[in-house]
This record gives C-alpha cells, structure tokens and sequence, in this order.
C-alpha cells in the first residue's frame, strides 16, 4: 500500500504542476496581453499627443497672420486718416491765409480812406453844392 500511496502522492503531485503550470501560462499570457496594451494605448496616446501639438501650432501660426494681417490694415487705416487730417489742416491753414490777406487788404484800403478824400463828402456835409449843368438860371 506504501508504493500505492506514493505512486498516488506523485500522481495528485505531477497534476498539481501540471495546473500550476497552465495557471502560470495563463498568468503570463494575461501579463503579456496587458503590457501589449499597455504599449498599444501608449504609442497612441504619443501619437494623439503630437497630433494634436501640431494642430494647436498650425492653429497659432494662423492666428498669428491674422492678428499680423488685421493690424497691417490698421495702420493703413490710420496712416490714411492721418494723412487726411494733415490735408484737412493744410487746407484750413490756407483758407486762413487768405481770409487774414484779403481782411489786410480791406483794412489797408479803408485806412487810406477818409472823408475829405470822398470827393462825394463835400455834398453829403452841405457845403458843395451841385451844378445843373449851364449855369443860367
């Protein structure tokens, strides 16, 4: 009986390997299948990652030529109104010159007038008076 129990014990033995060992391969191939996802999510994730890096720079540089585009027309726009307002100014300066001349001119020929230089005043004071033209009355 001794040998019966022995062959029994190395029997339930081997059995108790043999389901250690498909236990352990199964382990191991749930292990393995794990850090291949794991690498799989990973280079994913990477690539995600850069794709959208470069989206977000593409997207910067865009905006960049449109705030560099919008404030180029700004300038124009203010470098024309200013240059209009310089043309303004210079036109209302020389209106300004020309009132001031013809205003000196006025001032110039009403200073040389006066009234015993009216050869009309003699008449208008009483004391000329006006012929008719044949002196026979």
């Amino acid at each position: 009986q001794t040998v019966q129990d022995l062959t029994q014990v190395r029997s339930d033995q081997i059995k108790s390997l043999e389901e250690m060992k498909v236990s352990f391969a199964s382990s191991l191939h749930q292990l393995n299948q794990l850090l291949q996802d794991e690498m799989r999510d990973r280079r994913a994730e990477g690539s995600l990652r850069d794709t959208r890096e470069s989206t977000e720079k593409s997207e910067r540089i865009s905006e960049n030529a449109a705030i560099k585009e919008e404030a180029t027309k700004q300038k124009q726009v203010f470098w024309g109104a200013r240059d209009d307002i310089y043309q303004k100014i210079s036109n209302l300066t020389h209106d300004v010159e020309m009132i001031v001349t013809a205003l000196t001119k006025v001032s110039v020929a009403k200073g040389q007038l006066d009234k015993t230089g009216l050869h009309c005043w003699k008449y208008f004071s009483g004391s000329g008076m006006l012929s008719t033209g044949g002196g026979k009355n």
